[in-house]
């Protein structure tokens, strides 16, 4: 009798088992995708099935390719693991990519991961982290690469302030090379907080960190550069997203910037010929 009751027990726990893995595997799983590709008006594509296991840990694995053409962004051979131990530790997660592809700017060998203390829908009740780090580069045709040899050998010949000098040489070896990042992310409700984003390239240092609020579209960034270990310019990033204020400032004030995004386009009328001349005129 008792051996039949166990084996009833038995019988019923198998059942609830298998009951929730259709429920999770064949609904909530292909019903969030849905649900994330109409939230987000992008394209998800499973490369293979996925896997779901309930043992030794609750963990979910799938591989994907990923694109939102209105934003040129292409996710290919990527792979998300999350996964939950039974206890009272948050969940983890783990995010690989080949390849990220943001109209011309390359990520590749993208890895993320961190926790997840509290996730919902609405990313404005979501608690997580996130470690970034890659390479980033950027896919240049060859007229691009030509004007910018073009305006590399015109800058070598302007007896530039040293601060101009250094963050063209900056800007250039980003623009030539590959170039590595670590970072990392925090999302509390609307607060989206930028913890650190750092690189080097060619002994100078990229520093970014700040915050940008997702309700109010106010953005806070520094951005600093940095030359054996000794900051040369630093930017200040503020105000709504839309059309932030930029400050930009170097340590012998050679450069001394402060303007709207939205006027770029009157401080860059004219084009590379207008800029070169307003570099030489600071000779």
């Amino acid at each position: 009798m008792i051996k039949k009751i166990l084996g009833i027990f038995i019988l019923l726990i198998i059942i609830i088992f298998l009951a929730i893995y259709v429920v999770v595997d064949k609904i909530l799983i292909k019903d969030t995708i849905t649900n994330i590709e109409k939230k987000l008006n992008l394209n998800i594509y499973l490369n293979e099935d996925y896997s779901l296991n309930f043992f030794p840990k609750l963990s979910l694995l799938t591989k994907f390719d990923l694109d939102k053409e209105n934003l040129n962004l292409f996710i290919e051979n990527a792979e998300f693991e999350i996964y939950k131990n039974y206890n009272q530790k948050p969940a983890e997660y783990f995010l690989n990519a080949k390849n990220v592809r943001i109209e011309k700017l390359i990520i590749q060998d993208l890895e993320a991961d961190g926790n997840i203390y509290k996730y919902s829908n609405d990313s404005l009740n979501s608690h997580l982290e996130i470690y970034l780090k890659g390479y980033i580069k950027c896919q240049l045709n060859t007229d691009e690469k030509n004007s910018l040899k073009f305006a590399k050998l015109i800058l070598s010949r302007i007896n530039l302030p040293e601060s101009y000098k250094k963050l063209s040489n900056f800007i250039t070896s980003i623009l030539e090379e590959d170039m590595s990042f670590v970072s990392k992310f925090t999302l509390d409700r609307e607060l989206l907080t930028i913890n650190y984003f750092d690189s080097t390239k060619n002994e100078l240092n990229f520093k970014l960190s700040g915050t940008y609020n997702l309700k109010s579209n106010i953005v806070d960034i520094i951005v600093k550069l940095d030359s054996n270990k000794e900051n040369f310019i630093e930017f200040k990033i503020t105000d709504n997203v839309k059309n932030p204020y930029i400050q930009i400032l170097s340590n012998d004030n050679s450069i001394n910037y402060n303007f709207f995004f939205n006027d770029i386009e009157g401080i860059l009328e004219g084009g590379i010929d207008n800029i070169l001349k307003n570099l030489m005129a600071n000779e």
